[in-house]
């Protein structure tokens, strides 16, 4: 025999439901900080940026104006081929930052600058990713060796970043040459933002002696 619930019951019912699942809904709030990603832009030349010494320009002399660029994905130091934002402490022990990303792994976000920096500095008829269908005339690898921020023993952070290029020639695997950037920034505060200011200079003034040093 079916029962009939009566309207009153029912709405009673029904309002009590609706309390238990609020009161469950606020048992899942966390406590957690949010994680914040931040991104590095494209930076102007610096006007310190190293010219190309006489062996690099020998080495590179017969490139023709108009040659094309391929740049390969860095290859990053262990613990840097990762979106997280790493830091040294007490010199030797890496970590990274809690709650704070980069929008994708660092050698992904190197090669995006490091062509933006080449493209300005207009040495090149193009420069493309390694993902181009397009044949290039010469290569470009980059590893990154340092890409941290260290601590002083008072405290203030200090982006250091350092940079091996080698480049080649495609179509004999020839080396044109090896070149080297570093460029260490202070940060303003010991805060996420001026951390990640001080990286924004630091690899730009890297990259930007890379383009200096490889210019034909």
């Amino acid at each position: 025999m079916n029962m009939r619930v009566p309207p009153i019951a029912a709405a009673a019912i029904g309002a009590t439901l609706a309390l238990m699942l609020t009161a469950g809904c606020a048992g899942f709030h966390s406590n957690e900080a949010v994680t914040q990603t931040y991104v590095l832009r494209e930076s102007a030349p610096h006007a310190s940026a190293a010219p190309a010494d006489a062996a690099v320009a020998s080495a590179i002399a017969g490139a023709a104006p108009t040659a094309t660029l391929q740049v390969l994905r860095p290859l990053a130091a262990p613990g840097l081929d990762t979106d997280q934002i790493a830091l040294l402490r007490d010199t030797q022990r890496l970590d990274y930052y809690a709650a704070s990303r980069w929008p994708a792994p660092l050698p992904d976000m190197v090669q995006t600058l490091a062509i933006d920096a080449l493209r300005a500095a207009g040495h090149y008829r193009a420069v493309q990713p390694d993902a181009t269908a397009f044949m290039a005339d010469q290569v470009l690898q980059i590893e990154i060796r340092h890409c941290e921020v260290e601590y002083s023993p008072d405290g203030t952070p200090t982006a250091h970043v350092q940079l091996l290029a080698t480049l080649g020639q495609r179509a004999d695997r020839a080396l044109l040459a090896s070149v080297e950037a570093e460029s260490s920034k202070p940060a303003a505060a010991n805060r996420m933002q001026a951390v990640v200011a001080a990286f924004q200079d630091a690899v730009g003034e890297a990259l930007n002696q890379l383009a200096a040093k490889l210019a034909p």
